[in-house]
């Protein structure tokens, strides 16, 4: 799994008579060896899980013909097909005929072995569009059974539908739980640093004096990703975790891998400079001296990001006058709320009731009538000529205190209970941190500040401790550490808050990304959800959540034809079961492609390609009516 140079020099032999004679190969009829499957397998062309080898096989119906084809030469299946074989078809005529349940105009089986090395299976896998029938699906592993050395051989239940068919296959399988869990190594953020390797305790992040130049061990969930030059964690993320996205926002490299702190090589590296590096199915050390570090880590001068900021609005804000241009007067999450707000008139979901705006101007008046402005520019100040870590702590924390001391307006409050109110009868209200230091491109700040749950006329969940602490947020030290990770002018940001009713009673809860996080320039949503109110991004020590792709609502008739729902993890919290029926995730994926649609070319007008373009959304299902509400949308920056 880690592969480092200790060595000064590497002496790599090619034999290339062997690898000629390999490429020249197109396929074979049986695999009695290893040496047999190497020499024709490839990388798949997803990376759902890693440390994988993967083979193309193709069963001719017709003439009973078995292929194990060269997956170096053919990177598709069509392409043996159309090329060696000579089949007289489009690509459109090959799928259409070929991935269809009934024979009428089938010609082939179509599979992919992939060899998992980290529990040394092999599994035979078929595409998620293909509605093969249960009588094929068992001539098809038979002939490849009888044909190769695989002792340890497993049909790979990938889809909703196969899942469903497992008691009546007969034949061994294996379902994308067994997998997920059998991994030891996952690419979080395939990136390269430089820094000091260490083995951290997480319970004592911050007591260790963990700095930007140091790539850490960890062993447990950690809730806050200190600014670091690098991660080893030895729980398995997905890939909508907070960790996740802030690595992939601070573009370093993070590895699970579930035997880290049984390594001996990576112990031998302890509290020494390294050259840290993630790739899909592996990640390298390398010691490297002072100096090297140094030359790497130099530092580069970074242009200082402005914010706007309109403090000029004195009113709450309806959500029908949210829009996207009022970023700068009430912050991200509220401005793409007023978007989804309009889209949600029309579209098969919902957005949660009784929302409005709480704008800049609220809070800006707040911290100078508590003095904490004067905190705040003195700790700046403070912070950019001395960067001193331990006097920055102390100084976030007076702030904070003085903000959540100091009496808000009564007029404030008086306003904000008159507009619950004149919503409807909802009582129990839901106040959102809504910054213009979040949810924009180049700068996520998933997870940097709290959201806190409001009740009318509670004095302990009271309105006014609730949009306190919400402000009070936009100075907790993860978030002040991670804008300036990013350079963004610390006197230039601003809290807004976003107030709609909460859901005490909700059925599930997610986050999806609207590209295919697993192929590139691919079809496809990302879809993770979890039961109730369990954490998605944020998971408790040793829960998984389902993590499914969907591919309805997108271009392709034959994809959103076939309404598919693809499986690379199970919650463990629900028996095993999908957590969202079929039915809600394929309208789940039909909305979420609408909302990208909107996105794409209404807000961003993006000039990436529309496949690579991203939204990270979330949502829930509410109650026992199970209705679906989109309660956030952000762009996707990874």
């Amino acid at each position: 799994m880690i592969t480092s140079y200790i060595k000064k020099h590497l002496v790599v032999l090619f034999i290339i008579t062997s690898t000629l004679v390999a490429s020249q190969t197109k396929f074979k009829r049986v695999l009695t060896s290893p040496s047999d499957f190497n020499a024709l397998k490839t990388t798949p062309n997803t990376n759902k899980y890693g440390n994988i080898d993967a083979l193309k096989v193709v069963f001719d119906i017709k003439e009973k013909q078995l292929y194990f084809i060269n997956s170096k030469t053919y990177k598709y299946h069509y392409r043996f097909c159309k090329g060696y074989l000579e089949i007289p078809q489009t690509l459109k005529e090959f799928n259409n005929s070929n991935y269809k349940a009934q024979h009428t105009d089938k010609r082939f089986l179509l599979g992919n072995i992939n060899h998992y090395l980290a529990n040394d299976t092999y599994n035979l896998e078929l595409s998620p569009i293909d509605d093969m029938l249960i009588g094929d699906i068992k001539t098809f592993y038979d002939a490849i059974k009888e044909a190769t050395y695989f002792e340890n051989f497993n049909f790979f239940l990938n889809t909703s539908r196969l899942e469903k068919l497992r008691s009546v296959l007969g034949i061994p399988a294996i379902s994308a739980s067994d997998l997920y869990g059998d991994q030891t190594y996952q690419a979080v953020s395939a990136q390269k640093s430089y820094g000091c390797l260490k083995f951290v305790a997480v319970d004592s992040l911050k007591q260790n004096n963990i700095t930007k130049h140091d790539i850490i061990v960890i062993n447990q969930p950690i809730l806050e990703l200190p600014i670091t030059a690098g991660v080893i964690t030895t729980i398995l993320q997905t890939p909508l975790s907070h960790i996740s996205v802030l690595g992939k926002n601070r573009q370093i490299p993070i590895a699970a891998y579930t035997k880290a702190m049984q390594s001996d090589i990576l112990k031998s590296f302890d509290n020494q400079y390294v050259s840290f590096e993630v790739t899909l199915d592996t990640f390298y050390i390398k010691p490297i001296s002072k100096e090297q570090f140094e030359r790497k880590t130099k530092k580069k001068k970074k242009e200082t990001l402005f914010l706007e900021t309109n403090t000029s609005v004195k009113h709450l804000i309806d959500v029908d006058d949210l829009n996207q241009n009022s970023i700068n007067t009430v912050g991200g999450k509220a401005a793409n709320f007023g978007v989804l707000y309009d889209l949600a008139k029309k579209e098969q979901f919902k957005i949660p009731e009784s929302a409005f705006a709480i704008p800049f101007h609220f809070y800006d008046t707040h911290i100078k009538t508590s003095g904490a402005d004067i905190l705040i520019k003195q700790m700046i100040y403070d912070f950019k000529i001395n960067q001193d870590t331990k006097a920055l702590t102390k100084q976030l924390k007076a702030i904070q205190k003085k903000i959540k001391k100091a009496p808000l307006s009564p007029d404030l409050i008086a306003k904000v209970e008159a507009k619950i109110k004149s919503l409807g009868d909802y009582t129990r209200m839901r106040f959102r941190s809504s910054t213009n230091a979040e949810d924009i491109v180049g700068f996520s700040g998933a997870g940097l500040y709290d959201s806190k749950t409001g009740i009318v006329g509670s004095e302990k969940k009271s309105i006014e401790k609730a949009i306190k602490k919400v402000w009070s947020s936009l100075w907790y030290e993860r978030a002040f550490l991670e804008r300036d990770y990013f350079n963004i002018d610390q006197n230039s940001i601003a809290m807004g808050i976003l107030v709609h009713r909460s859901f005490p009673n909700e059925k599930a809860n997610g986050v999806a990304i609207t590209k295919n996080l697993y192929r590139k320039n691919y079809l496809g949503n990302v879809i993770n959800v979890q039961l109730g109110e369990a954490s998605v991004v944020q998971p408790e020590d040793g829960v998984t959540c389902d993590q499914v792709i969907c591919y309805s609502g997108s271009s392709s008739k034959l994809y959103n034809d076939k309404r598919i729902v693809e499986i690379i993890s199970h919650s463990n919290l629900n028996n095993g079961d999908l957590v969202m029926t079929e039915a809600e995730l394929i309208n789940l994926s039909e909305q979420l492609e609408k909302i990208k649609k909107h996105y794409y070319y209404n807000v961003y007008k993006s000039k990436q390609k529309y496949l690579a373009f991203g939204l990270d959304i979330e949502f829930k299902l509410d109650s026992d009516d199970r209705e679906l509400y989109i309660k956030q949308v952000r762009y996707f920056n990874d």
